[in-house]
């Protein structure tokens, strides 16, 4: 249960960190946390090595974005990551990686998190769940991910590594418009066998525009985001925990009256545990997540999932080897509204998995298999093999060449086999998993200047759930291909210049007799540059974003027939200047300098992207 005790969590914090600086105190860092296992790959010792498109956003990347929310942060690092609604805090944002918006992995630490009473095609994720401030570094892996973490990984795995305990205090504090505020206080000490770390974050933002009908601005109204979290670190293991409450009130057009006044919360808690032996590993973890429609009575959802997983390494001639099993116990409770019964459902899976590596004259060959066991009350169960086939070759320049084509699944969740909602909405316990198959061509490699990539790639799916006739059901068939680059120069000593950019195509096909067609509000072109400038104490640099092409189709129509366009092409210009001196450290960050004005158009409303905003930030550590 999410404690809602805000001076209880801060005397228990309190207590902690009493503790632990008196354990540091005559003691210098002895230990630090585990490394995580390589994203992608249970056999790679780096991400460089997985073959397939990689990308690190670290933790000055996430400082000096100019951005306030995971969401953005990931689609201005990122080639091919597209925020469809760029709200802000107000409304849940929602990324499509190639294509795909729901079948998108997110890993916190390694653990799989997410909700199972989403919808279909809507995120199964809430990026507001994520403090900024508290991640240390973002993996992103494009391509399916089904053969190493089972369901949801069909566009990609985004891992999200948060901080681990080291040693000292940070102070953090920022401003910005419409009456932004964050704040982030983290101490850090060392023992000799232990080391410990407390973490609090608050954010809070003022009313702001948020979408337009028919001429008319509705406004987000207010934000307020606190979240807490302790560390330990030791010898072979680490612990993280977390939790997190926020609140937004909002205007949209209503029903009866001109404007309906929104109110809703949302709860979180994250625990993990890791420990690494010589050559195996335990991780487990624990998360709950609950979101409440306030103006709605007695309309909740509320998801709780256990994970544990072993693994290990051996090693037989000149084959490599990971193998292991992880076990999942999934829980949802939900109520659409006071008229509506409160649903429970729970499912459990259990999955043995496999990685063998071999070279093969110059060339790498990997096989990846994983066996996927769902067992279920009131629905189907699922047995589901799912393989993943990599060839790669490497060069005497850090550079390599790839291939691989591998099967990937989703599982329906839990709100679409079961639900009993406002409107007539049924959950339907007949539905099929969707799968497919995704393929890679590609080649990537690493100098003095960073990483660098070029690919192609190729996915299908079919059984794509849809909601339809009040109901949910395997109708539509899915496709996305595409180009995807980038490149990162240092010019000199003082400069840096990145560039990269994406061309896809994403359809949809609606029943075996249907065409394919666009899918809607997807666009067809995504540039982004970068370009840095570093001389002494001060930094500064410039972001440029271009999207294009943005599709209308499949058409969506409003009651007078009218075709909705999710929105025109937008360049976006950020821009920051950073100052350090010792302990401090000062920035002046610009989000979409020139003021451009852009939205998304979803069911006749059009959501706004943010404006121009001025954000001043001070951090302090010692």
């Amino acid at each position: 249960m999410v404690v809602k005790k805000k001076g209880l969590i801060a005397a228990c914090m309190a207590a902690t960190f009493v503790f632990m600086a008196g354990a540091a105190i005559g003691a210098e860092k002895v230990y630090d946390a585990p490394e995580e296992i390589v994203t992608g790959s249970r056999l790679a010792t780096s991400l460089e090595e997985v073959p397939a498109p990689t990308y690190v956003i670290t933790r000055d990347q996430i400082e000096r974005s100019g951005s306030r929310d995971l969401a953005t942060i990931l689609e201005q690092n990122v080639p091919g990551i597209y925020v469809k609604q760029k709200t802000g805090h107000s409304n849940n944002s929602q990324i499509s990686m190639r294509g795909y918006v729901t079948e998108v992995l997110v890993l916190v630490d390694g653990v799989p998190y997410y909700r199972s009473s989403h919808g279909a095609g809507a995120a199964s994720v809430d990026f507001r769940d994520f403090p900024i401030s508290n991640i240390e570094r973002i993996d992103v892996v494009k391509g399916t991910g089904s053969a190493t973490y089972g369901s949801m990984a069909a566009g990609g795995v985004i891992n999200i590594i948060t901080r681990k305990a080291t040693e000292g205090i940070t102070i953090e504090g920022e401003v910005g418009p419409n009456d932004w505020r964050r704040y982030f206080v983290q101490g850090e000490g060392a023992g000799e066998k232990i080391n410990a770390g407390i973490w609090y974050s608050h954010k809070e933002e003022g009313e702001h525009r948020l979408l337009e009908q028919t001429e008319k601005i509705y406004n987000a109204l207010d934000y307020k985001e606190n979240a807490y979290g302790v560390t330990l670190n030791g010898k072979d293991w680490n612990f993280k925990s977390e939790t997190g409450e926020f609140k937004n009130t909002y205007e949209t057009p209503g029903w009866m009256v001109p404007v309906d006044i929104n109110k809703e919360k949302g709860q979180y808690q994250r625990h993990s545990f890791r420990y690494n032996g010589n050559s195996y590993y335990v991780l487990m973890g624990y998360n709950d997540q609950r979101y409440y429609i306030q103006q709605n009575q007695d309309n909740y959802y509320k998801d709780r999932a256990f994970t544990t997983e072993f693994g290990k390494r051996s090693q037989w001639g000149a084959t490599l080897a990971s193998w292991g099993m992880t076990y999942r116990k999934e829980e949802t409770t939900y109520r659409p509204s006071t008229f509506d019964p409160e649903i429970n459902q729970d499912r459990t899976n259990y999955a043995p998995f496999v990685e063998l590596s071999r070279p093969f004259g110059d060339v790498i060959g990997t096989l990846g298999l994983r066996y996927e066991i769902w067992r279920q009350d009131n629905a189907d169960n699922y047995n589901e093999l799912m393989p993943k086939m990599t060839l790669q070759l490497p060069l005497n320049n850090n550079t390599a060449w790839y291939i691989s084509a591998g099967r990937f699944f989703a599982m329906p969740s839990m709100y679409e086999l079961h639900a009993n909602g406002p409107w007539g909405t049924k959950g339907n316990p007949n539905l099929k998993p969707e799968k497919g198959w995704n393929y890679d061509l590609g080649i990537k490699g690493a100098n003095d200047s960073g990483n660098w990539g070029l690919g192609i790639f190729y996915s299908n799916m079919k059984d794509k759930i849809i909601w339809r006739s009040n109901t949910y059901e395997n109708m539509d068939d899915f496709r996305s291909y595409g180009v995807e680059a980038s490149h990162k120069w240092n010019l000199s000593e003082k400069w840096s210049f990145g560039l990269s950019g994406t061309w896809q195509k994403a359809q949809e096909k609606k029943g075996n007799a249907g065409n394919w067609e666009n899918s809607y509000g997807l666009p067809e072109w995504q540039f982004m540059s970068s370009l840095t400038y570093h001389n002494g104490p001060w930094t500064t640099g410039i972001n440029c974003s271009f999207v294009a092409n943005r599709s209308t189709t499949p058409a969506q129509k409003d009651w007078t027939g009218k075709l909705y366009n999710p929105g025109d092409d937008y360049f976006q210009t950020d821009i920051f200047t950073e100052w350090k001196s010792g302990d401090h450290t000062v920035r002046l960050s610009c989000y979409n300098l020139f003021d451009e004005e852009f939205t998304y158009n979803s069911a006749g409303w059009n959501y706004y992207g943010p404006e121009r905003s001025v954000y001043l930030t001070w951090r302090y550590s010692f």
